[in-house]
């Protein structure tokens, strides 16, 4: 049986995957936080990634979770239009962080407990 067929490790790797792609924006924000005109964009929140997901076909799909420029009206722009604010997106790598380290933990900890069902060490 192959682990990665079971839901958990299934939606773990949804997870993971969200959360890759969502470094890489929010690093393209600071990138580009002296950028005239650049709107600081961020990924839909995974739970309507995952919601997206269940009214297409089940399967992942390019334009799911795309990242999206954030309301202007949120944040705050500067006099050369950008929108990025520093504190605003670091804060968001080390949430974006915090999820990646609690997905990577419950991964080890469910295949640890499969192995030790199928009797492996």
């Amino acid at each position: 049986m192959d682990p990665a067929s079971l839901d958990v490790f299934a939606m773990a790797e949804k997870r993971l995957d969200w959360i890759d792609r969502r470094q890489s924006v929010l690093a393209q924000n600071i990138a580009n936080a002296n950028t005239p005109g650049y709107m600081a964009r961020d990924l839909k929140p995974f739970n309507a990634f995952l919601a997206d997901e269940a009214e297409q076909t089940g399967f992942l799909s390019a334009s799911t979770g795309a990242s999206s420029p954030h309301d202007p009206a949120a944040d705050e722009i500067t006099l050369d239009g950008n929108s990025v604010q520093l504190d605003v997106q670091l804060e968001k790598v080390a949430e974006t962080d915090t999820a990646h380290q609690l997905a990577t933990t419950l991964y080890k900890k469910y295949s640890a407990l499969f192995n030790l069902v199928i009797g492996k060490s």
